[in-house]
């Protein structure tokens, strides 16, 4: 019994000895790039890449009497109030909702059709809907607002939609 034992564990090492000469032969003489895997590049697996992060824009309320003694200040000239011309007036309850500004610094930006814009701080909001969301993320590739598509439990999945983004027309011609 001794014998067959001793026989079956030389005859393991022999095994052993030519598994790693085999390995040594197969490590020298075949390039390491046949091993990596070419299905990587596969639309399929596209899914895992990760994309650039995006911008993120976060909503800063200022004092539009801070913003007019800066332009005093960095200009030496005093932003005057809007003036208004064919008799059109702009109702009073209208305030910018980022600066504060009154009525008296804002244009009515699409001849009443209810969009305006601050001639303080350049923001355009509407008359009924100017709620400003606290964080905006950006498109890395064109600049344009990415949008919430999926909530998934713990995160959300945001998707820019503008159909002329470089980054989809680039990923569009791959395929």
């Amino acid at each position: 019994m001794d014998s067959i034992i001793t026989y079956l564990v030389l005859y393991n090492q022999y095994l052993l000895k030519i598994i790693y000469q085999l390995l040594l032969f197969i490590c020298k003489h075949i390039p390491l790039k046949q091993w990596a895997f070419e299905d990587s590049h596969s639309p399929e697996y596209q899914k895992f890449k990760v994309d650039k992060l995006p911008t993120i824009m976060r909503f800063e309320k200022v004092d539009y009497r801070l913003l007019l003694a800066y332009y005093k200040h960095k200009y030496n000239k005093m932003t005057k109030p809007v003036q208004r011309r064919n008799g059109k007036t702009m109702p009073e309850n209208i305030v910018c909702p980022k600066c504060g500004a009154p009525h008296h610094y804002i244009y009515d930006n699409n001849g009443n059709r209810g969009q305006y814009q601050c001639k303080v701080c350049g923001q355009n909001f509407n008359e009924n809907n100017h709620t400003t969301k606290p964080i905006i993320f950006i498109c890395p590739y064109c600049g344009q607002t990415l949008s919430a598509k999926k909530d998934r439990k713990h995160f959300r999945i945001h998707k820019c939609v503008n159909p002329k983004c470089s980054y989809y027309l680039r990923n569009l011609a791959k395929l």
